[in-house]
């Protein structure tokens, strides 16, 4: 089993990395996932949640990726305040998932 399982973890391409900016005036944060692929239609970003100190408050389900770099979203976010505690967990619609953590200044 183990060995008909590992061509499919080598083909694998999870998010890579996560970048975040919050703009305080328009309450609006930014999300761009680095997820290189070949096919945005067949091979992308299929969930974005949003965690505001610790409780989800949104979840993105693209259908395809923004770009075959990156799936970029720019979302409002009426609920983060100074000091509050983003998360951002990306999941792949065919392996793997990225989370990253950000206090707000």
């Amino acid at each position: 089993m183990m060995l008909v399982s590992v061509p499919l973890f080598v083909r694998a391409d999870p998010p890579k990395k996560i970048t975040l900016t919050y703009n305080n005036e328009t309450k609006k944060l930014n999300i761009e996932v680095l997820h290189p692929v070949k096919d945005v239609t067949n091979h992308f970003i299929e969930m974005i949640s949003i965690k505001v100190n610790g409780k989800e408050v949104q979840v993105i389900k693209p259908k395809k990726q923004s770009d075959a770099k990156n799936e970029i979203v720019n979302v409002s976010v009426p609920e983060i305040a100074k000091g509050s505690e983003v998360t951002i967990k990306a999941r792949c619609n065919k392996f793997g998932s990225k989370s990253k953590t950000i206090t707000i200044e």
